[in-house]
C-alpha cells in the first residue's frame, strides 16, 4: 500500500527550504499519524528518495495487512539535508567506480556540493592530496582540512572524538590515521615511501572531518529545523501523532529533534509518539544521565527522554562496520577518559554498535512480522538486529545500510501502536 508522500528540505543550520504539503495535509483533517524519516549519508538527494521509497513502501505493506483503517488515515515525510557520503564508502558503486573516485581531484568534486562554502579549499585539497608533497604540504592540508568543520557539535562531551583530528598537532594527526588498518581490515597498509603513508592518512583525516561536519549538522537541522517544524504540525483535532525514525547521522538528527520541541511538549503532551534509531552514528551515550566515564556530566540528550510519548528504539549489528569498527577509531586519538584499548571501544561506541547505554535499557531481538514486543512509553529498547542487518555491502561500511527488512518496518509500526496490540 501506498502511503501519501511528502518531503520535507532544511539547509545546515536548520533552516526550511521546503515543504511538499504534509503540514497543509495535517492542516486539512484525515491524517492521525504521520512518520518521519532522516536519512544518512548520502550520495546524493535521489538516493536518499531510494531509501525513504522502500522503507516507507514495507511501512505501508504491514499497515495494509495489519490495520488497514490506521493506514488510511497515516502519511509519511522524508527529511532532505545536507549529507553527502564520501566517495569512496559508496556501498553501491562498483569497484571500477570508486578507484576512479579515489583521486584527490576526484574526492574534492565529490565534497563540493555539501561544502558550497569551501570550493577553493577543496580544490587545493584535491591538488596536495595528489601532489603527495613533503612535510609542509602536509601541514597545508592538514590546515585547510581543519576549515571544512563550521557546525557546533551540541554534544555535552561524550560525542566529539573526531575533533581531535582537527584540534591536535598535524603531526600527531597523520602519524595516528597513518596507522590503520586497510577499509576490509585485514592487513595495514604497506608503504614503502613513510609519506606516501602519511599522505593516506591525510585522506582518512578528509574523510573524518567531512563526517563530523556532517553529523554535527544532523544535531542543528534537528534542534532548530525538525524540532520546531514538528511542533507546529497541527490538524483539525490537534496535532496528529508523530513517529520519528532516523538512519546512521539520522539517527542523530531526529534524536536532536526532540531537544527542539516547543516548550511544554513533554508525555502525553508531546506529539512524538515513538523513537526508532536506525543503525545510528553518534554516541551510544546521548542519553545517558551518568557518563561511566564521568558520573558528575551527562549525554546531551539526557534529559529529553519525557519528549517521547511512546517507547525509544536503537537497532544494532555487529556487521555494521561503519559504527563498529570506523566510528570509534575515528575518534580514539582523542584518548581521554580511557585506560585501555577495551575502555577506548566503549568510550567512543556508536548507537549502531550496541544501542542505548542507560541504565534501565531493555534489550530484545529484532523479530519476524507479526511478532509480539514489549514495548511501553518511556522505555529505552535495544534491538539487537544481527540477524537481520548482517549483508556486507562495501569494506568500509559492512551492512550499516543493509536496514530495508520487514522486520524493520513491523518494529516500527507496533513502536508506533498501530500494530501488534
Amino acid at each position: 500500500m501506498d502511503l501519501p508522500y511528502y518531503e520535507v528540505e532544511f539547509a545546515e543550520d536548520g533552516r526550511l527550504i521546503g515543504d511538499t504539503g504534509i503540514a497543509a495535509a495535517v492542516a486539512a483533517g484525515g491524517v492521525d499519524d504521520v512518520f518521519i524519516m532522516a536519512h544518512g549519508w548520502n550520495t546524493s538527494t535521489d538516493s536518499a528518495r531510494d531509501l525513504y521509497h522502500q522503507m516507507f513502501g514495507l511501512l505501508g505493506d504491514v499497515l495494509s495487512r495489519h490495520a488497514p483503517d490506521r493506514a488510511a488515515r497515516t502519511a509519511v515525510a522524508g527529511v532532505l539535508w545536507p549529507s553527502l557520503l564520501f566517495p569512496d564508502d559508496d556501498p553501491a558503486a562498483p569497484p571500477a567506480q570508486v578507484a576512479a573516485a579515489s583521486s584527490g581531484q576526484a574526492l574534492a568534486d565529490a565534497l563540493k556540493p555539501a561544502f558550497p562554502a569551501h570550493k577553493d579549499e577543496l580544490t587545493e585539497l584535491g591538488r596536495l592530496l595528489d601532489g603527495k608533497g613533503g612535510p609542509d604540504q602536509l601541514a597545508d592540508f592538514h590546515q585547510l582540512a581543519r576549515k571544512l568543520v563550521t557546525t557546533p557539535s551540541l554534544d555535552a562531551g561524550e560525542d566529539s572524538g573526531e575533533a581531535a583530528a582537527q584540534e591536535l598537532p598535524t603531526g600527531v594527526v597523520l602519524n595516528y590515521y597513518s596507522g590503520w588498518p586497510a577499509p576490509d581490515g585485514n592487513a595495514a597498509h604497506g608503504f614503502h615511501n613513510p609519506l606516501d603513508g602519511l599522505w593516506e592518512g591525510a585522506r582518512e583525516v578528509l574523510r573524518t572531518l567531512s563526517y563530523y561536519e556532517m553529523k554535527n549538522r544532523a544535531g542543528v537541522v534537528g534542534r532548530a529545523g525538525l524540532g520546531p517544524f514538528v511542533s507546529g504540525l497541527a490538524g483539525p483535532a490537534g496535532p496528529p501523532r508523530v513517529h520519528l525514525l532516523g538512519h546512521s547521522f539520522g539517527a542523530r538528527l531526529v534524536s536532536f529533534t526532540l531537544s527542539g520541541l516547543a516548550d511544554g511538549l513533554v508525555g502525553p503532551a508531546s506529539p512524538v509518539k515513538s523513537l526508532v534509531l536506525i543503525q545510528g552514528a553518534f554516541s551510544h551515550f546521548a542519553f545517558t544521565q551518568a557518563l561511566p566515564f564521568d558520573r558528575s556530566r551527562a549525554g546531551a540528550l539526557s534529559g529529553y527522554r519525557d519528549r517521547v510519548d511512546g517507547p525509544l528504539l536503537a537497532t544494532f549489528a555487529g556487521r555494521d562496520r561503519a559504527v563498529c569498527w570506523w566510528y570509534p577509531l575515528a575518534s580514539m586519538l582523542r584518548r581521554q577518559d580511557a585506560n585501555s584499548q577495551a575502555d577506548l571501544l566503549h568510550r567512543w561506541g556508536a548507537m549502531g554498535g550496541d544501542g542505548y547505554q542507560v541504565d534501565d535499557a531493555v534489550t530484545v531481538s529484532l523479530g519476524a512480522e507479526g511478532c509480539g514486543y514489549p514495548f511501553a512509553p518511556g522505555v529505552f529498547y535495544r534491538l539487537d538486529a544481527n540477524s537481520v542487518i548482517q549483508a556486507i555491502q562495501s569494506p568500509f561500511s559492512g551492512a550499516h545500510c543493509d536496514i530495508v527488512h520487514p522486520e524493520v518496518a513491523w518494529a516500527a509500526t507496533v513502536a508506533a501502536g498501530l500494530t501488534g496490540a
